[in-house]
């Protein structure tokens, strides 16, 4: 018999850590391989469901091997029925179980069909809202919502998984007390750290790491600039306050890349209204944005302003993850919202896909391109114009405004 690995099919398996790998193959050398490999007769194909690792050492070790034939559909009955064994599991840890848990209703969500368990339940979405849910919570002892909570950690374990594997072993080992809480409410721009600090053991906590984070981003969100040099102005504090001097109807662009997280969206409602306050009728506000709050962003920015377009910026220095929501997201762009005041319209012509300048960051977190923000204002301003950016953050738009000969105001808080 000739036996196919599949990756689909392998990905859904639990690994074993180095440690477990060690003990059963000491296991295997002294008794031989006792448990039949669990193969699926995919039209002639043998396709191994379980039992991997012990394939794996008698090819190693070229020990004997006897097999169990399943018959299923599709894939997506294999899958669900290597789930259900894993399930059944009883060494498993609190977090690998969560993760089976989600993989399975995931499963089912996606599946073409709804088929019946082993236990006999039939799925069906014509059992009404969270029925799937709540039909695996009675099977397997546990709420609804346990089970919907499981799904979330599934998905943003699958992500870990891509960014950093070792991260995903620390976690199902359940030396991450707060893991199974704490990681789906990761905003996507953290995770990939998150991750890190994980898989290096620098964290004793989901939240101990984003608290880390979150301190390391404020001791270096000092501006490099600060006073005013050739033009670049640059206000130590908080935007509402020291650029309330600003004249009305006197700015061209307001261009600026505000925090995108959660916390933060209050912000946004207040940059709409400094905005339309000293936008001339033929400025533009330019302002970068995530896409995961985007919708409540928009809310707040159109009760101010008149929406017009969103460019799209492509990432050119490496992907980023969105995982949130039951969202699992490969994010290869990041928005340009474009804003006129609502007394008058836009009238710069200009293409609605930019390509990036490529990753920036030596001088703050979220620093953006300075060649990429050059090419911006060049589309929307003109010599001279007065360019404000309200988080400021490093001065690289200030230094963009200078390069494309334009006057430059910004602000930014301080921390010590």
């Amino acid at each position: 018999m000739r036996i196919h690995i599949d990756e689909a099919i392998q990905r859904a398996l639990l690994p074993l850590r180095e440690e477990e790998l060690q003990l059963l193959e000491q296991s295997v050398l002294a008794e031989g391989i006792r448990d039949p490999l669990v193969v699926w007769n995919r039209d002639g194909e043998y396709v191994l469901l379980d039992g991997h690792h012990r394939y794996e050492l008698a090819q190693k070790h070229g020990l004997d091997f006897s097999t169990v034939e399943m018959e299923f559909a599709d894939e997506s009955e294999a899958v669900q029925w290597i789930l259900r064994n894993q399930l059944a599991r009883r060494n498993l840890t609190e977090e690998q179980r969560t993760l089976v848990l989600g993989r399975y209703y995931n499963t089912l969500k996606l599946a073409p069909h709804r088929p019946s368990t082993e236990n006999g339940v039939k799925f069906t979405p014509l059992s009404g809202s969270h029925a799937t849910a709540r039909q695996l919570g009675e099977i397997f002892g546990v709420s609804e919502k346990t089970v919907r909570n499981a799904a979330e950690f599934a998905e943003v374990v699958d992500v870990l998984a891509e960014i950093e594997p070792e991260a995903v072993a620390r976690v199902l080992a359940g030396e991450v007390p707060d893991a199974k809480t704490a990681l789906p409410k990761v905003e996507p721009e953290l995770l990939p750290k998150v991750a890190e600090r994980i898989a290096q053991g620098n964290a004793h906590s989901v939240k101990d790491a984003v608290e880390r984070i979150r301190r390391e981003e404020r001791q270096t969100t000092k501006p490099v600039l600060h006073g005013v040099y050739g033009g670049i102005q640059i206000r130590r504090g908080d935007f509402r306050e020291v650029l309330a001097d600003i004249p009305d109807r006197s700015v061209d662009i307001i261009l600026t890349d505000p925090p995108y997280t959660q916390e933060y969206l209050p912000l946004w409602d207040d940059l709409g209204a400094f905005a339309a306050r000293v936008l001339k009728p033929t400025g533009v506000l330019l302002a970068y944005s995530g896409q995961l709050h985007l919708p409540q962003v928009l809310a707040m920015l159109t009760q101010h302003l008149r929406w017009w377009w969103m460019c799209a910026i492509q990432h050119t220095g490496g992907s980023g993850y969105v995982v949130a929501g039951g969202r699992r997201i490969i994010n290869n762009w990041k928005p340009l919202l474009v804003l006129a005041p609502k007394d008058a319209p836009l009238s710069t012509h200009f293409r609605d896909f930019i390509e990036g300048g490529g990753r920036q960051k030596e001088l703050h977190n979220w620093e953006q391109s300075t060649e990429e923000a050059v090419r911006i204002l060049q589309t929307f301003g003109h010599p001279n114009a007065l360019v404000v950016d309200p988080f400021a953050g490093s001065g690289s738009f200030g230094r963009a405004a200078q390069q494309a000969g334009m006057q430059f105001i910004g602000a930014e808080i301080l921390t010590t």
